[in-house]
């Protein structure tokens, strides 16, 4: 993933360990090192980027949860929830011949 900000750029890698695992590396790229503030403003973009993936870190996990729950059974996509993701795969699968996509309406 390629994040793009006024002073910097940072790149996440997700590498899968296991089924239910995976790494992520973060790097970032920051421009004017020559400012008296950019410790410091490096320190806080860290710290930001840390704070979401806390954050993200305790979705994924409630996720998986839920996942392995005796009442889960899959199904389409969230209309609420999860349109974007749904018009994505609908335009990859528009793309990609190849790729096995659902054009089915979504009633949930």
């Amino acid at each position: 993933m390629l994040n793009l900000y006024p002073d910097n750029i940072s790149t996440n890698l997700i590498v899968p360990i296991s089924h239910d695992k995976t790494l992520t590396i973060f790097e970032w790229f920051f421009h004017d090192m020559t400012s008296s503030k950019v410790e410091e403003r490096i320190q806080r973009a860290i710290a930001f980027s840390d704070e979401v993936q806390q954050e993200d870190i305790g979705l994924c996990e409630n996720v998986q949860r839920g996942l392995h729950s005796a009442t889960y059974d899959r199904g389409r996509y969230s209309v609420k929830r999860e349109n974007g993701v749904h018009h994505f795969h609908m335009l990859l699968g528009e793309s990609s011949p190849n790729l096995s996509v659902s054009h089915k309406d979504r009633t949930d």
